[in-house]
This record gives structure tokens, sequence and C-alpha cells, in this order.
């Protein structure tokens, strides 16, 4: 179990925070298949303290997905106050503070990774939002603007005398984006320095490498991201192997099930039309690594209509002749 604040998470797999992608269809989806915890799309601290509706429609969640974060990103302490305790008041059991985005767009407001360089801001932000809110306190952060100015020691050191209840860094600094290789050493040292619980994300691709990073104890959880796109059973498996057992990748029919059911939450959440659009972004992750998964995704773009969607989906999982 993984302990943040008085808070039991059954275990030490976390849904990573990501645009466009962990809304509570997704969040649902990787609870049913084993994630401890989950956390909501990064969320605008300006938006929701000004109750903007599209905004406030991210908080939307199902008591399955519970307990769950909600992360907020912003630069100033009295906005991210007031969006962490609008949170919680809509249900959130976690608030989360973004240290980590690297988008330009967001890094431009002085949100993001920019707060990483701005060590007093950080402090007034944490400051405000810990007064703000009586629910666990986490932060999700990198290693630091670029090599240059790695600042991760210290912001941690912050996170902790202000009250924050978890860290999870990514250990890639905000210049190396996704490239690069993130290094896992700077986990195991902010882990050996903070007497709170610490979290590493990053590259953490297969329910072996999941495993590996456990089990080197350079951490007390683990927050998988990309990997989960498509793949809510990395989650599942992930815990096989824990529990010494053999893991085996998911069977066709089960893809199949599960694909539908994401497809009939989305539509359920959002209608026909945008579930639609949705799903069909979905798919092109659901399809990796099956046989014939260039001609699925081919096929997709033509896609128009949910009759016409729901045809592929028979025709490549349970019709075709040569079915994989």
């Amino acid at each position: 179990m993984l302990r943040i604040g008085p808070l039991q998470i059954p275990n030490p797999l976390l849904l990573a925070p990501m645009a466009g992608f962990t809304d509570t269809c997704a969040r649902r989806l990787a609870k049913r298949f084993g994630a401890g915890l989950v956390y909501s799309e990064m969320v605008s601290a300006a938006g929701l303290a000004r109750r903007q509706p599209r905004t406030v429609e991210l908080l939307a969640f199902h008591p399955e997905e519970q307990p769950y974060g909600v992360q907020v990103f912003g630069a100033e302490a009295a906005e991210m106050a007031e969006a962490a305790r609008i949170a919680q008041h809509e249900g959130a059991s976690i608030v989360d503070i973004n240290l980590g985005c690297p988008v330009k767009r967001v890094c431009r407001t002085g949100a993001g990774a920019a707060l990483l360089g701005e060590p007093k801001r950080v402090d007034r932000i944490l400051a405000a939002v810990r007064k703000a809110v009586t629910c666990p306190l986490t932060v999700k952060m990198r290693l630091g603007w670029d090599t240059k100015d790695v600042s991760a020691l210290e912001i941690s050191r912050i996170a902790e005398d202000r009250g924050v209840d978890a860290i999870t860094l990514h250990p890639r600094t905000r210049a190396q984006g996704f490239r690069g290789k993130a290094d896992w050493s700077w986990v195991a040292r902010l882990k050996e320095e903070r007497g709170i619980p610490v979290i590493g994300n990053g590259d953490l691709s297969s329910p072996q490498g999941c495993i590996e990073a456990l089990g080197g104890k350079a951490c007390d959880g683990i927050m998988i991201g990309r990997a989960t796109r498509g793949n809510p059973w990395i989650f599942s498996q992930t815990l096989e192997l824990l529990s010494g057992k053999e893991s085996p990748k998911p069977s066709l029919d089960l893809r199949c099930k599960t694909i539908h059911l994401h497809m009939e939450w989305l539509f359920s959440r959002y209608g026909r039309e945008h579930g639609l659009r949705r799903i069909r972004f979905l798919l092109f992750h659901y399809g990796r690594g099956l046989p014939r998964a260039a001609r699925f995704r081919q096929q997709l773009v033509s896609v128009n209509s949910e009759e016409t969607l729901r045809e592929l989906l028979r025709t490549y999982f349970l019709e075709e002749p040569d079915r994989p």
C-alpha cells in the first residue's frame, strides 16, 4: 500500500495526469484494471477560480474513480488556492500542483515547469494552497529548467516544509521535453533526502519496467503516463507481476470488450458526435502492436459515423477469416 497524508492508496500504481486524455472515462478504466490512484488532466487555476463552465467540467468524476486527484496549474498563489479549494469541494481526494508541464503556452504564463526557476513563488503558492485545503496535497515536478538550472532538491525541500504530502518527480528537465532518457538516479536521491513519499514517473512503458522501478527501492510508488493510452492493462499486468504471477498479454476478446466499454462511456459523457471523435483518436493507440495494425489505422481515417466504426470493430475483432 501507499500512504499519502492520511489517505491509504491500495497499491503503488498511479495514473499520471495527461492533458486531453485522463478524463473521467480514462480514469475509470484505469481503476477497473487496478490503478491505485488516478489524476485528472491538468486544470487551469484561473479558469477554475472564475468558475468557467468548460474548466469546471474537467472536475466531473464517477464514484468508481475514488480516490482521485485533481491537478491544477497556474502562477498566482490566490488563484491556485481558490482552485484547490473548489477541487476539494467538488470531490477531489487529493490536489496536485503542476510544476513540470514543459508546454510553451503554459510556461509563458509562468506556470508549469517555469515555476522551477522561481522557488520563492513556489513557496508562496504551496503555502496558500496548503491553507486552502484539508485534503492531501501533492506536487508533480521535473528536475529543473535545464541542466544548468537543476532545482529539484530545493523545490522538494520547500514542498516538504510547506506541508506537501508526496512528490512525483519526472527526472527530465523542461528543456529535454520527452527526449533522451529519464534519469531515475534523481528519484532515488530525492527519496533519500525527503521524509515524504516520492513517486517516480518517466519511461515506464512496460509491466516489467514498472516492476524494475519499484523493485529498486528508488521510490515509494510509480506514476504511469503515455504507456496507458490504449493500454489500461498495464496496471493489471504489473499487479500480477508484483504478486509473483505470470502476466500474459490481454486477449483479443478482452481488448474488444474494453474498447466497446470505453466507447460507451465516451458516448454517455460527451454525446455521440464528440464521443466518436475521441474514440477514433484512442483507437490509434488501442491498435498498437496488434496484427494488421497499420491496415486498421488506415481504415480508421475514413470512419465518419458510429455505424462505420462499429462495423470496422466487428470486422477486425470478430469476423475476419485470419482473425489475429
